[in-house]
């Protein structure tokens, strides 16, 4: 009970608006296996979801990474910067962020979470 609780409470945090460009993102995939890592030279684009939802994109595929906790900065417009450590992204690996104009100034560091992979529903013959 108290863990479907804290996933409701995950949940509601993401606003409506945030909810309709991540369900437009996703829509026509499904859901695969939970992963730890991520190769970093699969990823071609980053996509921030409110404050705690970033998708990788990797060809068709996507992936998403909801972050263990909200990260301060973390919006359409922010900069992101990871520390990668051997070619791939982890959970628990850390990042930052920094606004647009370029200021300098990093945000707080904030850490991954797992990697979902979303693939594109196959056609029904």
């Amino acid at each position: 009970m108290i863990r479907a609780l804290a996933l409701v409470a995950a949940l509601g945090a993401v606003s409506a608006s945030d909810s309709k460009t991540l369900d437009r993102a996703l829509a026509g995939r499904v859901a695969g296996k939970p992963e730890t890592c991520l190769s970093n030279n699969r990823i071609s684009t980053t996509q921030v979801i409110g404050d705690r939802i970033l998708l990788y994109r990797d060809g068709s595929r996507v992936w998403r990474n909801d972050l263990p906790e909200a990260c301060p900065g973390l919006d359409d417009d922010a900069i992101i910067v990871t520390e990668v450590f051997g070619g791939q992204l982890c959970r628990g690996d850390q990042f930052y962020t920094l606004q647009r104009p370029a200021s300098g100034i990093a945000g707080p560091r904030c850490r991954l979470g797992n990697f979902v992979p979303w693939d594109r529903v196959a056609a029904p013959r």
